[in-house]
């Protein structure tokens, strides 16, 4: 954690890497001591999460773009929304992202976020 924080002023990956650690932490009720020993006193935090993915992302970094995606479709997130996912999706697939490519292609199939489109 320390490194990713001294690495994120100059480092998209790092500041991606921090959005990562605070949205997979586990949550702040949390009590079992397996669960919690790996992340220390870092709990989940969505909105530290978000700011980090859209630091990244202003950076360039797909990676951020696909979290940010990701993070549109937690049902439990106050910024749920399929079809913010989707921009994100179909921005990052633009660009070259794989993972991204595949769900938005599965969101225009599905007819999520956007118009059905085989």
């Amino acid at each position: 954690m320390q490194y990713f924080e001294k690495s994120s002023s100059k480092s998209a990956e790092a500041l991606n890497a921090l959005g990562v650690i605070y949205q997979s932490a586990p949550d702040p009720f949390e009590k079992d001591a397996t669960i919690t020993r790996p992340y220390g006193k870092i709990r989940r935090d969505a909105k530290k999460s978000k700011k980090y993915f859209d630091q990244a992302s202003e950076l360039g970094n797909l990676n951020s773009r696909y979290n940010l995606g990701q993070l549109h479709l937690d049902e439990n997130s106050s910024s749920f929304s399929f079809s913010k996912a989707y921009d994100h999706f179909k921005f990052a697939a633009g660009k070259g992202h794989t993972l991204s490519s595949y769900d938005a292609g599965v969101m225009n199939y599905l007819g999520i976020g956007t118009y059905k489109s085989c």
